[in-house]
């Protein structure tokens, strides 16, 4: 019995050693590093996730490096909800600086240590490249008849578009971009109507006078590419081929002018507005207009035009 009593005080006695000597985990990791750098501003954001267990972080740092035009500084972060920091306490450190980093690639380095002396390291690299606004290369438009494919460009400058009295025409465009800092730096191409059409003809029209309409913003489709030469058309997902329908007179049509607005949406630049076009809607049987391209093009459609 004696025995017994003593064989469990000696196995208790092991077991509370063992455990007042088992170590406690101690670990530190940067989950997540990020760099954004604003151009227009000067200023760097620069932010650090890190996860501790049985530990406290005691100081982030960021190192950016540079060789063309050399560069070594470093800059501290903070996890108290200041300058560029949101949450105090998260285990995130954040910091916004102001710098001028010229055009070239950058080495970033982000250092964590905790109070015991636990260091993590974690690297990357970015590039800083002029940016530059996208600008025009062309405009098309294109009318298209839908019966056996016929159709022709326009200049938009100096032609009308002829409308008569019972085709349906189809209406499309097409604008050529040149942006140096390729597709990727496009979020979307636009473009925006404003309608404003002097009389209606027809039977069919409810309102034969005068209106003025605006439109909603619409995307159009990125259908091409070639280094900086960037292709959008009006068609896309909701507008299918051969284009917008364009009713004929005796189809409630009507004479007037639409403004079309071209709007690229730029990552760096935001909204830029690139032209505005006018294109005039006349009726083909006006004697003083003369549709002589759908004539000369697509004489079965068209018919004999004035």
């Amino acid at each position: 019995m004696k025995k017994t009593i003593l064989v469990i005080i000696i196995l208790c006695l092991w077991s509370c050693i063992s455990e007042i000597q088992e170590p406690q985990e101690i670990y530190m990791t940067i989950s997540d590093f990020q760099a954004d750098y604003d151009q227009l501003s000067n200023k760097i954001f620069l932010q650090v996730a890190t996860e501790t267990e049985n530990d406290t972080v005691a100081d982030v740092q960021v190192q950016i490096i540079a060789d063309d035009f050399p560069l070594d500084t470093i800059f501290t972060l903070n996890d108290s909800a200041q300058t560029g920091d949101l949450i105090a306490m998260n285990g995130i450190y954040s910091g916004n600086f102001d710098i001028l980093l010229p055009f070239q690639e950058y080495q970033l380095r982000a250092v964590a240590q905790t109070h015991s002396g636990i260091e993590m390291i974690y690297e990357k690299n970015i590039q800083v490249e002029e940016q530059f606004l996208p600008e025009i290369v062309d405009i098309t438009f294109q009318k298209k008849y839908g019966i056996n494919g016929c159709g022709y460009e326009f200049d938009y400058n100096n032609s009308h578009y002829y409308i008569n009295e019972e085709d349906t025409s189809y209406l499309n465009f097409q604008i050529r971009i040149k942006d140096l800092n390729g597709l990727e730096n496009i979020q979307s191409i636009r473009y925006q109507t404003i309608t404003n059409w002097f009389y209606a003809e027809g039977v069919e029209c409810p309102n034969q006078g005068s209106s003025f309409l605006t439109s909603p913003a619409f995307y159009m489709t990125n259908i091409a590419s070639n280094d900086s030469i960037l292709t959008y058309e009006a068609i896309n997902d909701y507008i299918k081929e051969p284009g917008f329908p364009i009713n004929p007179i005796s189809v409630c049509n009507r004479f007037g002018v639409v403004t079309f607005t071209f709007i690229a949406i730029d990552i760096f630049y935001g909204p830029h507005i690139l032209d505005n076009i006018d294109l005039i809607f006349s009726n083909c049987s006006e004697g003083a207009w003369n549709a002589i391209e759908d004539c000369n093009n697509c004489p079965l459609e068209c018919g004999e035009c004035e």
